[in-house]
């Protein structure tokens, strides 16, 4: 019985230290102590170290990125619009109506050559 309870007494003493570094690190980041691992709090501290706002949004979401479709729609938008990006911003605004010729508008003098001498033969 004396053996359980010494080595109830060193189990608890060993990981007393790693639980308070825990609950600080959770601390000093603004989260709630307990809430995450100690392996996904430094995950989380690189990430706002390096200004990696995914990674950070990824980790305090609970590893999944929950974002309304409206959000998605606003910021493909935006990049669109940042990359002259005209035929991503035509099929945006229209709601994926672009309807899309195959059927030239007109010929160069060159085609024109081409035509006229197959009629000719």
């Amino acid at each position: 019985m004396k053996t359980l309870a010494l080595t109830t007494a060193i189990v608890a003493a060993l990981s007393a230290p790693a639980a308070f570094a825990s609950g600080s690190l959770a601390q000093s980041m603004g989260v709630t102590p307990g809430e995450y691992t100690t392996a996904q709090l430094i995950n989380l501290r690189n990430a706002m170290e390096e200004n990696d706002v995914a990674r950070v949004n990824f980790i305090l979401n609970g590893h999944s990125n929950p974002v309304d479709a409206a959000t998605i729609y606003n910021t493909r938008l935006e990049q669109a619009v940042a990359d002259d990006d005209y035929a991503t911003l035509n099929y945006l605004r229209r709601a994926g109506a672009e309807v899309v010729s195959t059927q030239s508008y007109g010929q160069n003098a060159r085609a024109q050559e081409i035509f006229a001498r197959i009629d000719a033969e």
